[in-house]
């Protein structure tokens, strides 16, 4: 019994030790502190190899936390240089937007002086249509003028017809009483010197009437000039109308364009300034994601 005794305190200093290999072997099924020392002994083993599977269970679940807390680490660095990215992208493409608000607030500007300029041309176009149509018109009254001027002078032309014809017969008048003032003698030199001076007066109206004529011929002449040259100056003026009224139509085409290009610029600048708030709030939420 003592040396039972002993052997069951020696395994017992094992088992305090940490040994659970060492083994008891009761001496019957009546050996109560020996089947219980066994007993005991078992029941530390079977804990033991619990606590083992569980610490082998607990080194591969830390084994894969750390693989997935690498993995998370890596993945934050990662996110964190996107995020770092993406910000430095959101501050260049809101550069972008800001500077595409001010390209396009001067496009609109440039647009509006446009229109300004197009109105003034405009008005100055209206103006020199309602200029050349009253030129035009008072063409029209000097051409009807220049052709009253010229049947005036072809009636003159007829008086003086007339007017030579009257020198003419004068001056056969003349020459017929000379001829019965010489048969009457004495009695007709006062007869002949009335004939002579008739004859003088037929002359003169005859070289009056000759002068008259080349007058009137270079009145004719220049008649015929002007009328010729109104003629060309109503065409001219009439094609200055035309052109005066196409420039003012394509001037007109233009205002519109340019209003409308004013409307786009205006909706452009809108959309520029909503872009450019729009990239300020994107901005600030990456920065806050950042931090």
């Amino acid at each position: 019994m003592i040396d039972t005794l002993k052997e069951m305190a020696a395994v017992a200093q094992k088992i305090a030790a940490g040994d659970l290999t060492k083994s008891i072997a009761p001496q019957s099924e009546k050996d109560l502190l020996g089947n219980a020392f066994l007993q005991m002994l078992n029941n530390l083993r079977s804990i033991m190899k619990d606590i083992s599977e569980s610490v082998n269970l607990l080194a591969s679940s830390s084994n894969e936390i750390l693989v997935a807390t690498t993995q998370i680490a890596t993945g934050s660095s990662e996110t964190a240089s996107a995020i770092t990215e993406t910000t430095t992208t959101v501050e260049e493409v809101r550069q972008a937007a800001q500077l595409s608000s001010q390209k396009a607030s001067r496009v609109s500007e440039n647009a509006q002086q446009v229109v300004q300029v197009t109105q003034v041309g405009q008005k100055a176009v209206d103006e020199t249509l309602s200029g050349m149509e009253e030129i035009q018109n008072q063409m029209e009254s000097v051409a009807t003028t220049i052709i009253r001027l010229s049947e005036q002078s072809q009636q003159i032309g007829g008086i003086i017809a007339s007017v030579t014809d009257v020198a003419d017969q004068s001056n056969l008048l003349a020459v017929n009483a000379a001829i019965e003032a010489a048969k009457a003698g004495e009695q007709g030199k006062g007869f002949a010197v009335v004939a002579q001076e008739i004859k003088n007066l037929a002359q003169q109206s005859k070289q009056a009437t000759i002068q008259v004529r080349n007058i009137l011929t270079d009145i004719q002449k220049a008649t015929s000039s002007a009328v010729m040259a109104t003629e060309q100056t109503s065409k001219a003026v009439e094609n200055g109308v035309k052109q005066s009224a196409q420039a003012g139509d394509a001037i007109k085409k233009l205002a519109e364009s340019s209003i409308k290009a004013v409307e786009a610029a205006t909706q452009i600048v809108a959309s520029s300034q909503q872009q450019t708030v729009g990239m300020d709030q994107i901005g600030l939420a990456m920065q806050n994601i950042n931090q």
